[in-house]
């Protein structure tokens, strides 16, 4: 530690004589001390200590009025009232004619941490001086340190906490979403069925109504499932336009009830994005749900715009999330993308939000940046690479007329008997042939009796789930284990996405529409027509 870093110290000098102050003095000035404050009447040390803020204490033990002891025991009160980290170690060295052993016990019992002995040695002094300042600068860089430990800790502890939270929310959305899906299936479906049967253009339209509804429910379930998705970021072909309305629909209710003007501008042929569309969806949602929370208490008009745009020149595409809000402050936006900084009331906000946003488009070799002004409103803007453009086939598969379907005989397996009625139905009239059975092991005993060219099958089954009976099946019907098609509400889970890619096996994911059921039949179908 140099010198000069100690002889910057403030040191306090404390004795009822004159003369002992004064040779201190010139003791200390000599050995390069400057910042040095005096006093010879011990009931004005605690006013010099809360206002001068010595680092270094010369504190004689024998006074009139106070003595040193009761100094010490005032000042000890002080530091414990405090609880400042800087006032928390002050040494004391004090100041005696009195050598005995009884004395400095006194001493060291109040809190006095060296003893000077009448009459002065001055290099012993300023020895003695120097080696307590260097004591309690090491001391206080231990603090700063410990606080940083701890700041650390907290913020990892955090970190842990909001993981554990988000994995609870997954698994709870999960069988959340697999109560909702089934009911919400079996909806779907009739309201598909009702459709294709209907000729009253009056009930048509009601059952479009129920459909559209229902729709809705879907996409509301898939947002919050996206949110809670725990999985690899993947990176696929990723339309921007479908991703911003999805994070718009989820939030719909409360910008609507808020009184919130959103307008959506998203370009036409805007390219691909090679993007991860779960990741872009919850920066999106953080980011409409922050402006949300801006715009709360100020008064009308709220708007909120999203404008997609794509930048050729760059080979970027260019989203502007920008609202009407009351706007950032300068010392705001510096730092609103660090970890855990927010400004929102405890437990409102962990401040991570905008930081794993960053992280997710940076990942994606993106960018995202912030221009706001007080009563201007706010701006993120995001910039992501498009995908290679690359010449598309025609689509000669979905213009070329329907082939006509063989009739298959079919073994329908869900435990929800609404759905297991709606797939046979919807199957039936497409001339397949169809039973249906309510768990795996019925569905293993209606195989022992006749024979099945496909077997669609529901995973989560009580008795025997459909990850049992397919591997019951590949033990005693080897030929059916390629003619699966799964369907499955438990979209969360690892083990299930885990069981679905070791089958091969195609799937969807309930609620799902009765078309893309026929058109996987209607593949397996050309597939053993073909001798697959």
């Amino acid at each position: 530690m140099r010198d000069d870093d100690l002889t910057s110290a403030k040191i306090l000098i404390v004795d009822d004589q004159l003369a002992n102050v004064r040779l201190l003095e010139r003791l200390l000035e000599a050995a390069g001390y400057r910042q040095v404050s005096t006093t010879t009447d011990p009931r004005e040390v605690l006013g010099l200590y809360r206002t001068y803020q010595p680092d270094l204490i010369l504190l004689d033990l024998l006074m009139p009025h106070l003595d040193g002891i009761a100094v010490l025991e005032q000042l000890a009160v002080e530091q414990l009232a405090t609880e400042m980290p800087e006032s928390s170690f002050v040494p004391v060295i004090v100041l005696t004619a009195d050598v005995t052993p009884e004395a400095k016990q006194r001493a060291l019992a109040a809190g006095a941490n060296d003893f000077l002995t009448k009459p002065f040695e001055a290099l012993e002094v300023v020895l003695r001086i120097g080696n307590l300042l260097k004591t309690r600068r090491l001391y206080l860089s231990l603090e700063t340190q410990n606080r940083a430990l701890d700041q650390t800790v907290k913020e990892r502890t955090e970190r842990l906490l909001q993981s554990e939270k988000v994995a609870t929310m997954g698994s709870l959305l999960a069988g959340v979403a697999h109560e909702l899906n089934n009911p919400l299936m079996a909806l779907l479906g009739q309201a598909q069925l009702l459709r294709e049967t209907l000729t009253d253009p009056k009930y048509m339209q009601r059952a479009e109504k129920i459909s559209n509804a229902a729709d809705r429910c879907v996409r509301i379930v898939r947002n919050f499932l996206t949110l809670a998705r725990q999985h690899k970021p993947e990176r696929t072909a990723t339309a921007l336009g479908p991703v911003i309305h999805g994070a718009i629909e989820l939030l719909a209710y409360e910008l609507r009830t808020e009184g919130v003007e959103v307008s959506i501008d998203v370009a036409p042929g805007i390219p691909k994005l090679v993007a991860d569309p779960h990741q872009l969806h919850q920066v999106l949602v953080n980011l409409i749900a922050n402006a949300q929370h801006a715009m709360r208490r100020q008064a009308r008009p709220k708007r909120l715009s999203l404008v997609a745009r794509h930048d050729a020149i760059q080979g970027v595409a260019r989203l502007l999330v920008t609202d009407s809000g009351p706007g950032i402050p300068n010392a705001v936006v510096a730092r609103i993308f660090e970890p855990f900084f927010t400004t929102k009331p405890a437990g409102e906000g962990t401040g991570l939000g905008l930081s794993l946003c960053r992280g997710m488009i940076e990942d994606h070799g993106g960018s995202i940046v912030v221009e706001s002004a007080i009563g201007e409103g706010t701006c993120f803007t995001i910039e992501l690479p498009v995908a290679a453009e690359s010449a598309q086939p025609a689509a000669a598969e979905a213009s070329a007329p329907a082939r006509p379907v063989q009739p298959r005989t079919i073994l329908v397996v869900d435990d929800e008997v609404d759905i297991a009625a709606v797939l046979a139905e919807a199957l039936a009239r497409e001339g397949h042939t169809t039973e249906v059975a309510t768990n795996g092991a019925m569905a293993l005993s209606l195989l022992g009796q006749r024979a099945f060219d496909l077997v669609v099958s529901d995973t989560k089954m009580p008795v025997m789930d459909g990850e049992a009976f397919f591997a019951e099946v590949e033990r005693r019907f080897p030929a059916l284990q390629g003619r699966f098609i799964f369907l499955t509400g438990d979209v969360l889970s690892r083990e299930k996405r885990e069981f679905l890619e070791r089958t091969g096996a195609p799937f969807l994911t309930k609620p799902c529409d009765l078309a893309e059921v026929r058109r996987l039949v209607q593949r397996l179908a050309d597939d053993i027509a073909g001798g697959a």
